[in-house]
């Protein structure tokens, strides 16, 4: 049964690795990483409980007046006595396979705590070019800093990721369409066989097609059995959704599927045009999107050249990053600190 482990570990770098070697060595494992009090405060107030939360003293100690008293605790410390004896204590200069020890041992008679879901974030813009593949990557990214098992499913007709990740297997999201139709008992099993993990992602990625036609005769009913198997799947704590641009049924379906919506809006007066008439055809369909919805702002500047009309503020702006424009290292794609920070905000907002 699925353990829920928080870290609380201030040190983004440790606790990705930390995190990155937990989610390949304890697959059981349901692991969260905070580097700020807010968040965590906010995680463990939600419900369902954790079985452990392991940190550094000052975020414990933050940390105190939220936790459940079924969880197990245990500290990171430099130096052995530096808690005073307030909880057991890990020491933080160890090896992984170490920290990983410590944490079944803290463990080993707990009950686990119940289960929770899988939440999907969709990335959409009513234009292309607004940068969603790679705000949605930013995303993927760094919840996989926090140790979130994550999903990146590109929806793409023209999906042109391999670029990033490589070559794979190109028919793997077809296998998955027709395995829920036709062996859903065992869908957990196909998904296992026809996802691939990406280290630097730190998430599960899906191949890109070699023909668009896959992505091009998506239907809303394929697109929710797909969605709603991945996750009872119990595989993924979140799936980052990258649709192109659209106004078809499936587009409507994914929305609506969505627990939130990071929708991109560019300083331009064509896509925000296009953003206010796509709104209010989905208005008059009964597809209002709005309360999932949260309007951010790309490739922003300090003022804007044209007039905001949409139904509710941006909640962030992303600054513009020319370097992107090329593409001969990927790792540039998550190199820029201010749109990484920004985005980081925005996930500790939404908890």
């Amino acid at each position: 049964m699925t353990r829920k482990i928080v870290l609380a570990i201030p040190n983004r770098e440790y606790a990705a690795r930390l995190s990155e070697y937990l989610r390949e060595t304890e697959p059981g494992w349901e692991t969260s990483v905070f580097t700020h009090e807010t968040a965590l405060r906010l995680r463990l107030q939600e419900p369902g409980g954790i079985d452990a939360l392991i940190g550094r003293p000052a975020l414990l100690r933050q940390a105190g007046a939220w936790l459940q008293a079924s969880a197990r605790t245990a500290a990171l410390v430099e130096d052995a006595g530096e808690t005073g004896g307030a909880w057991p204590e890990l020491n933080l200069y160890q090896p992984l396979p170490g920290v990983a020890a410590g944490i079944r041992g803290l463990l080993a008679d707990a009950a686990p705590a119940s289960q929770g879901g899988c939440r999907i974030l969709t990335v959409f813009s009513a234009t292309g070019g607004a940068g969603k593949t790679t705000a949605a990557l930013n995303l993927v990214r760094q919840a996989g800093e926090r140790g979130r098992r994550t999903l990146y499913l590109n929806l793409e007709s023209l999906n042109v990721t391999s670029r990033l990740f490589g070559t794979g297997e190109p028919d793997s999201l077809s296998r998955l369409l027709y395995a829920f139709q036709t062996d859903p008992e065992r869908f957990p099993e196909h998904l296992a066989r026809n996802v691939r993990h990406h280290s630097y992602l730190r998430a599960d990625i899906i191949d890109a097609p070699d023909h668009p036609g896959e992505r091009a005769a998506m239907t809303p009913d394929s697109l929710e059995s797909l969605l709603g198997s991945i996750r009872q799947s119990g595989r993924y704590d979140l799936v980052v959704a990258d649709p192109d641009s659209g106004i078809g049924e499936w587009h409507a379906k994914l929305i609506g599927m969505s627990d939130k919506v990071l929708w991109l809006v560019a300083d331009d007066w064509q896509n925000l045009g296009k953003t206010e008439r796509l709104l209010g055809y989905w208005r008059e369909r009964g597809a209002e999107p709005l309360g999932r919805v949260s309007f951010v702002l790309n490739k922003g500047h300090a003022t804007m050249l044209n007039r905001w009309t949409l139904p509710a503020p941006p909640e962030a702006v992303l600054p513009y990053v020319p370097q992107w424009k090329g593409m001969d290292d990927p790792g540039r794609v998550f190199a820029a600190a201010a749109f990484s920070g920004a985005l980081d905000s925005l996930l500790d907002k939404w908890a």
